[in-house]
């Protein structure tokens, strides 16, 4: 089959994964119908974004086939956090996109989210608060741990190497949770005020404070 668009692909990428209904894709079906198609086959299934589309993992990419390894004992911490630190950005990028800006808007946004003092905000937040699970905890422990050169930025400032170590912790869960509850992870994302649009988010806390 010859898709028209790398989104359309990906929807069939989408629906060869979902135990949900499967409706044909043709070259002739128009964005809006393909749309209102889309909600049709997963009513029901799930919350809705949005957008009312639904996707079994909502920003990324379907998880790699594992052939069923377990994750910590085949990889370690460092690796899990190599992987997490692309989810992270992703999940940040698609935060700022909306609403339109410029490109510097875009760019000062998802610095301000990557660098490894505000991943140690919500390292903190995340420890001191009740929302991850016992495992989560642990994962966090783990990452923490972890053997990582310290970037010569800290070192040069004096900065504490703590810093960049609870930012590899977060990283680490994050590429985690992608490989083993990309659902979590999203719940995960959207707890830390990353899992919709900056929008959304302002939105939401306007909202909060009216009542």
């Amino acid at each position: 089959m010859i898709y028209r668009t790398v989104l359309e692909r990906q929807w069939a990428v989408w629906f060869s994964e979902c135990p949900v209904g499967r409706p044909r894709i043709t070259r002739s079906r128009t964005l809006l119908n393909y749309r209102n198609t889309v909600n049709a086959a997963v009513k029901g299934f799930g919350p809705a974004a949005p957008t009312g589309l639904v996707d079994c993992n909502p920003v990324l990419p379907p998880v790699p086939n594992l052939e069923g390894k377990d994750v910590r004992a085949n990889w370690n911490a460092t690796a899990l956090a190599f992987l997490g630190d692309s989810v992270w950005e992703l999940y940040v990028r698609r935060h700022f996109f909306f609403p339109p800006g410029r490109l510097t808007t875009y760019y000062e946004g998802v610095t301000s989210q990557v660098r490894a003092e505000t991943q140690e905000t919500h390292y903190q937040l995340l420890l001191s608060g009740k929302f991850i699970t016992e495992e989560e905890r642990e994962i966090l422990r783990w990452g923490r741990n972890a053997k990582v050169n310290v970037p010569p930025r800290f070192k040069a400032s004096g900065k504490h190497a703590e810093t960049y170590k609870h930012a590899t912790a977060m990283e680490c869960l994050a590429g985690y949770l992608y490989l083993t509850n990309p659902e979590r992870l999203h719940a995960l994302m959207d707890y830390l005020g990353l899992g919709g649009s900056s929008q959304q988010t302002n939105d939401n806390l306007l909202n909060t404070s009216a009542t």
